[in-house]
């Protein structure tokens, strides 16, 4: 059977955020109430709450007891919601890291430890050590053994991000996108980038050099206009966080030389597309 005709804008509209994402999956085996939803999603509830009410209004998702009382009430797949699980389920090449098919076996892609170093003391001097130490205190990684030379898998950084978000953030990502925008520049391989005294699409055709830096595999390509730039990334971690981080990194790269400007996704992995990009004008 052919899925519906806007079966990629629900695609869409539901990987873009990875609470709608978990939630929609967690309702796959039978109905649930929000409680089991935020126990089994690991999300607080105001965040399934929220998760939920999109769903519902996107048709979705429904409450299947209406008059019960809103702790009370049972929330399942409505027949387009399970059509679309199971078109996400066979399209899951767009949601996780496209790297693991494209790699041989035993290679792990892998991102250097100093900016998810930078990231974390970032992240302290805003929230307090001693809350993220609690916030992240799940993380498959030890957060004080990192070091700027340490190599994180991928997946790893993109966990971390997930756990960050959900923490602290709204489900939109915006928060991820936010704290990058600020943590960017003290990076060292990018700081050392943005000191130097040369026009921002000269600095922009450098990133290519930063990006190899700080990645083992993957690819980043920059075309330059008057008061434009596109980034196109190629083979990396496609999800939510990951885009929000690096739209986050551009942004600040405009704060920092103090340009203003605004940055627009224009294209996602996570909709098909080959390439994720990032257009930048000022």
């Amino acid at each position: 059977m052919e899925p519906r005709g806007h079966v990629w804008l629900d695609f869409s509209f539901v990987v873009s955020s990875g609470y709608r994402e978990k939630v929609l999956a967690s309702l796959a085996p039978k109905p649930k109430v929000p409680s089991q939803l935020a126990e089994e999603t690991d999300l607080r509830i105001v965040h399934v709450s929220r998760a939920l009410r999109e769903l519902s209004d996107r048709g979705l998702v429904e409450c299947l007891t209406p008059d019960v009382k809103a702790r009370g009430r049972l929330y399942g797949l409505t027949p387009d919601g399970a059509a679309l699980l199971s078109e996400l389920n066979g399209s899951r090449r767009y949601v996780t890291p496209t790297v693991r098919e494209a790699t041989k076996e035993g290679f792990v892609p892998k991102i250097r430890g100093s900016s998810v170093v930078r990231f974390l003391e970032y992240l302290r001097k805003t929230r307090g050590r001693g809350v993220v130490a609690e916030a992240i205190a799940s993380w498959s990684v030890d957060a004080d053994k990192l070091t700027e030379d340490t190599w994180l898998s991928v997946e790893a950084c993109a966990a971390l991000l997930e756990i960050v978000e959900t923490k602290f953030g709204d489900g939109s990502y915006g928060y991820i996108r936010k704290l990058f925008s600020g943590a960017m520049s003290t990076f060292p391989t990018v700081l050392e980038q943005l000191s130097k005294a040369i026009p921002l699409t000269a600095l922009a055709e450098r990133a290519p050099i930063v990006y190899a830096k700080e990645w083992n595999y993957g690819r980043l390509e920059v075309t330059t206009e008057r008061r434009k730039i596109v980034f196109r990334h190629y083979d990396w971690m496609p999800t939510p966080a990951m885009c929000a981080m690096f739209h986050g990194i551009y942004e600040g790269g405009l704060i920092y030389r103090g340009v203003k400007g605004k940055v627009t996704k224009t294209r996602c992995v996570r909709n098909k597309d080959d390439h994720c990009e990032y257009l930048v004008e000022w």
